[in-house]
């Protein structure tokens, strides 16, 4: 009695300090602990089995993408280790730290009944009931840039005698992928201290294939492609993209249409802030896989690199570097580099998948990145529930090819200000003479009736002879994304159509099945049912409607080990793979 007495006091004193955080946002959450009236014993040590997941367990979190955090017991020798009760919570791993969720990111439950968030502590989630439990899954968007790390905990509720707290695997740190990349990165936030200027050379590789990332690939092949590459090098206090800001209508053109026009005439109204304006040819079907190149220039006030290219067919996703900064710490410029590239939404067009027709993102989102768990969309072609890392789409190598011997007296620096800006197309300097071109022709009809084509133009060298003689390297030919005069064929999901109700027109479905059997043959489980479209376009019209449902049912309490049988039917429901026969695949 003594000891249930000292936990009620305890609980008590829990509840008064929790709600104060609460009301105050303070950095530290809630003590994990069950309350006197879940628990007779104090916190046993350890772990005792359990552990928190992150899906793809991945070493560091990228900001702004969505993981699927697990809480699960052990799985040995058949057995399924249960529990009742339990919080997750996250907080900064800097305890001086304010813990708001713009800090350590939110939650997001999953609908399938077992968690809720806790009314009391921030950033932390709870049971939704106190039945027994194998597994609970919860998703967390992680923060912005600049976030650090953070740590999960957890507490674990067996019984009214057992229950584990924040030991072994019940706490796991995540520190954010931008904050340990490379010194030169961390170099970017302050002034660049090299005298001397360089010349790189910028290559543009494409990797994106039905091979590397088959799932879904563009039935089109004729229209894949990675767009012309735009860009430049700049300053600090400039930026044209990157993940959490707003596309320009310049941005947006580049990653709708893989039109470059709007994007470097912003450039060029803002050429104070560049040394160079990037522009290399893009590369189209049947040469995706190859690669394009460029030259530029960096100098001690614009040591930093951001170029884009669209991967299309696409709704509005881009690949490309922003502010990579090429001025090492020790005054010296970065002797090569090879980034790999991975693929942005710009928050322009609500599509999904690449040949989803235009759909324009009212109000227009900030730019994220795509992982293979956002958007978590069974229809989204880099989606992989198994958090499997995302193969990269494309590669920039960077060379540097000189250096310009300079000194760093104030003469310098006001000769750097009065400098105006130079182009580089390809990897040809447009200043040479010799390299002049004929401006573009008109652009030709778009390639197809209906949907999205095609279209293209061209011009020539003035001294076609001379600038073969001499090696002129400048694109003459342009092409981008267009659509018909008649902007979905027949048969495609068209954007003016009324959104179609469950069981109306082409979404009719066929009656819901039976239930299925439980899962599980003791404990919790869950049942299903499912049902499908009548018309076979119902699949690609109406994706609002559901083909599948799942009730949480129960068994009678498990009294030994479980067995394997038993296991995989406990997976396979979690992951959907299930036919429409009911029977387990």
């Amino acid at each position: 009695m003594l000891l249930r007495s000292n936990l009620q006091m305890m609980s008590l004193a829990v509840l008064l300090v929790t709600g104060l955080l609460v009301r105050t946002t303070l950095a530290v959450s809630c003590l994990r602990e069950p309350g006197a009236d879940h628990a007779i014993s104090l916190k046993s040590p350890g772990d005792n089995g359990f552990k928190i997941l992150v899906s793809g367990e991945p070493d560091k979190y990228v900001p702004g993408s969505v993981y699927t955090l697990s809480l699960v017991g052990a799985r040995t020798h058949g057995h399924l280790q249960q529990f009742t009760r339990f919080m997750l919570g996250v907080d900064p791993s800097d305890p001086r730290v304010e813990a708001s969720p713009q800090r350590v990111g939110s939650f997001q439950l999953f609908g399938d009944s077992l968690t809720t968030f806790n009314e009391l502590c921030i950033n932390t989630i709870s049971e939704a009931d106190d039945l027994p439990k194998t597994e609970i899954q919860v998703m967390w968007i992680s923060p912005p840039k600049g976030s650090g790390c953070v740590v999960f905990r957890a507490m674990v509720l067996e019984n009214k005698e057992n229950w584990f707290a924040d030991d072994g695997a019940l706490s796991r740190e995540l520190c954010e992928l931008e904050t340990v990349r490379n010194e030169e990165d961390e170099a970017a936030q302050s002034e660049c201290c090299a005298c001397d200027e360089a010349k790189y050379q910028l290559i543009f590789e494409g990797i994106w294939s039905n091979i590397t990332h088959p799932r879904d690939f563009p039935f089109s092949l004729w229209l894949t492609h990675f767009s012309d590459v735009i860009g430049g090098s700049h300053e600090r206090n400039f930026s044209f993209w990157g993940e959490g800001q707003y596309a320009s209508d310049g941005l947006r053109q580049v990653a709708e249409w893989g039109s470059v026009r709007g994007m470097e005439a912003e450039l060029r109204a803002k050429s104070k802030h560049l040394r160079t304006l990037i522009k290399a040819a893009g590369l189209w079907y049947p040469k995706v896989n190859t690669n394009t190149s460029s030259n530029f220039r960096v100098d001690r006030r614009r040591h930093l690199l951001s170029v884009v290219s669209m991967l299309g067919p696409s709704p509005d996703w881009i690949v490309g570097v922003n502010g990579l900064n090429l001025c090492q710490t020790d005054c010296t410029w970065v002797e090569s580099k090879i980034i790999d590239l991975f693929p942005y939404d710009a928050g322009t067009d609500s599509g999904i998948s690449y040949m989803s027709p235009n759909s324009p993102t009212i109000p227009q989102e900030k730019i994220y990145r795509i992982t293979t768990m956002y958007p978590e969309d069974p229809r989204a072609p880099l989606y992989d529930p198994t958090g499997t890392p995302m193969k990269p789409l494309a590669r920039l190598y960077l060379k540097r090819e000189s250096i310009v011997p300079k000194s760093c007296d104030d003469q310098n620096i006001e000769r750097l200000l009065a400098e105006t800006i130079e182009v580089a197309e390809n990897t040809e300097d447009t200043s040479r003479p010799e390299c002049a071109v004929t401006e573009y022709s008109e652009w030709s009809a778009c390639s197809v009736s209906c949907g999205k084509g095609l279209r293209m133009r061209q011009r020539s060298y003035l001294m076609p002879q001379k600038a073969e003689m001499l090696g002129c390297n400048r694109q003459l030919i342009s092409k981008e994304m267009c659509v018909a005069s008649v902007p979905e064929c027949p048969g495609e999901f068209s954007e003016g159509e009324p959104v179609l109700e469950d069981n109306e027109g082409v979404c009719s479905t066929t009656p819901w099945s039976q239930l299925s059997e439980c899962s599980v043959s003791c404990g919790v489980g869950l049942a299903m049912r499912t049902r499908r479209f009548l018309d076979r376009m119902g699949r690609k019209k109406c994706p609002h409607v559901s083909l599948l449902e799942k009730e949480k049912c129960m068994m009678p309490p498990c009294t030994g080990p479980v067995e394997p049988e038993e296991l995989w039917k406990v997976y396979r429901v979690y992951h959907n793979t299930w036919d429409p026969l009911h029977r387990w695949t």
